[in-house]
């Protein structure tokens, strides 16, 4: 609705949140699906060339994957929930993925069955979907049917952060100083003291070499501005924090708090494992649900998010990721090769697992053979 769309407006306009909604959608849309398939204890790539299409091609003819899936996370940053159209032809595979306005929904129950009907209507074209049709990626919700967005959950927060705001723009336009009181020695009554009021207000203006001139024994005391009592900086890094712990954002994302690289690389870490996991989890599970055919299911089809993709930092840090991947038998080393985009090592050297024992072969740590390197 209109007055919500005001509030977003008024929230983009304070940087923490600007930028907490421009990583969330950002690092969310850059994170790649793709399909796999259990073959007994074994899990190896598999392929459909309809959701290799939608997926990693393209979902519709106006978006990329990247696209689609950061309008998503930016619908559940805002509204709450996210919503994307799975349209599918008539042998059940989804031809079209279409991201749908979560403030042009409205949400009803069927009284008789409990079933939810989901009613959209953007640009005066209304449809009906049903919670089968569609996937949903929650911000945060109480019940899993209706999301809170950010501004649900933190509105009294962002609004002391405008006030803030808009009281540091009247700061600085006076010059970063508050007004003073006029001691008159005589009772000038309402009528005099507004008459006062008004010629003296006359001198303010850009100029700050104005000299106001004053006579019938007038003294003006011009009143100092304490920071402190001000607290116009405290209340931006409160609204930093607040941002922070509302988004799980760390702040030095926000461009706030520490900046030591080593700190910063585990929060990095932790901000993907805390904060991006329980979105990519609850995606999943929307497509292992709803997007795979009973026959795919069947067969032990699945898909999943490759999360590392948002972890390849500088070449060090994914040579010591990869390292400790391969080392702890988590990796081999055409799994590493996948995630470079390089073709598996001749031979089928590379599709070997190690484990530390010195570095040593899975089967010759279980046989005790061998010597490791």
């Amino acid at each position: 609705g209109g007055e919500y769309d005001t509030g977003i407006r008024g929230a983009e306009q304070l940087s923490p949140v600007a930028a907490a909604h421009r990583i969330l959608c950002n690092d969310f849309g850059m994170i790649p699906f793709s399909l796999y398939r259990k073959d007994g204890d074994a899990r190896v790539p598999a392929h459909a060339h309809w959701i290799d299409r939608v997926f990693k091609a393209r979902p519709n003819d106006n978006m990329t994957p990247y696209m689609l899936g950061r309008t998503v996370m930016s619908n559940a940053f805002w509204h709450g929930f996210g919503a994307v159209w799975n349209r599918r032809d008539g042998g059940g595979r989804i031809v079209e993925r279409v991201p749908l306005p979560a403030d042009c929904c409205h949400i009803r129950r069927d009284p008789e069955t409990g079933q939810f009907f989901y009613d959209y209507s953007v640009d005066g074209v209304s449809r009906t979907f049903t919670g089968y049709e569609l996937s949903f990626l929650f911000f945060e919700s109480y019940d899993g049917i209706r999301g809170r967005g950010l501004l649900d959950l933190a509105r009294e927060t962002i609004g002391a952060e405008g006030a803030a705001q808009q009281y540091g723009r009247k700061f600085y336009q006076n010059g970063a100083r508050m007004s003073g009181i006029v001691s008159v020695d005589t009772d000038l009554g309402q009528e005099g003291r507004d008459r006062i009021k008004e010629n003296l207000q006359k001198y303010a203006s850009d100029d700050e070499f104005k000299v106001a001139v004053l006579d019938r024994g007038m003294i003006y005391t011009p009143i100092g501005l304490n920071q402190r009592d001000a607290q116009f900086i405290e209340s931006r890094n409160f609204s930093v924090e607040e941002v922070s712990r509302f988004t799980g954002i760390p702040q030095y994302m926000l461009q706030s708090g520490k900046q030591a690289y080593s700190s910063n690389e585990q929060q990095q870490l932790d901000f993907v494992i805390s904060t991006l996991q329980p979105y990519v989890t609850q995606w999943e599970e929307e497509f292992q649900y709803k997007l795979l055919r009973r026959d795919q299911l069947g067969a032990g089809m699945y898909m999943r998010m490759n999360v590392a993709a948002r972890l390849r930092g500088d070449n060090e840090s994914r040579s010591r990721f990869y390292e400790k991947m391969i080392a702890s038998g988590v990796y081999c080393p055409d799994d590493c090769r996948a995630l470079e985009e390089k073709n598996p090592l001749p031979g089928g050297v590379g599709a070997r697992f190690f484990m530390t024992k010195n570095l040593d072969t899975v089967e010759n740590i279980v046989s005790g053979e061998g010597g490791g390197t």
